[in-house]
């Protein structure tokens, strides 16, 4: 009996959010001219060149701003706050911040699941503690990936997210390049516009 509430669980899970994904009302779509706030948290999974001590996989929390230009187009400020583990045995703390706009472009945008493409740029500031002291080091970097919109209600949703990034920085003649695998989620609110919505 244990085994069955165990197995049935996860399926029942399933059906709840199906029927509360279909449940959405039929206006719940991408509309022109209208503004999104977003909070995201997810994990990512860096590789570094040339190979070092820095962690390799961590979360992270972000956030984010848009307008949706077109039901197709929305432009995005986003900010992205990684506070790195260290690697096993060392002391020192090492943290990254991501100040960067993005375009999104949205396929089904009248559907209440919007699958969507992303590419993004940036600025970011990788700060580390050794010994009690800190350093920073600027760079910048971008990405490309995809996603879903996928609307509970009128104005909000929620955003599975899976992006590749590549960052870079100098720190002197040192040249240091990362290869990013972030996967997310979001909740986003969308509001005002003048969008004609669907009947």
């Amino acid at each position: 009996m244990k085994t069955f509430v165990k197995n049935a669980v996860p399926g029942l899970c399933i059906a709840a959010l199906f029927l509360l994904v279909m449940s959405a009302p039929a206006w719940a779509q991408v509309l022109a001219h209208t503004g999104e706030v977003a909070g995201t948290i997810g994990y990512d999974h860096t590789s570094f060149n040339p190979s070092t001590e820095a962690p390799t996989t961590t979360h992270f929390f972000s956030g984010s701003g848009g307008y949706n230009i077109t039901p197709y187009i929305t432009t995005l400020g986003e900010y992205k706050y990684d506070p790195l583990n260290s690697a096993s045995g060392d002391t020192d703390t090492y943290h990254t911040q991501f100040y960067g706009g993005a375009v999104r472009f949205n396929f089904t945008p009248s559907q209440k699941i919007v699958p969507y493409a992303v590419v993004g740029v940036g600025d970011y500031r990788f700060t580390t503690n050794k010994n009690d002291i800190v350093n920073s080091y600027n760079g910048y970097y971008v990405n490309f990936g995809g996603g879903a919109s996928v609307y509970f209600g009128k104005h909000w949703g929620v955003r599975p997210e899976l992006r590749y990034e590549r960052q870079h920085v100098t720190s002197g003649s040192q040249s240091l390049t990362g290869n990013v695998v972030d996967i997310s989620g979001s909740i986003f609110y969308q509001f005002g516009g003048t969008g004609k919505k669907k009947k």
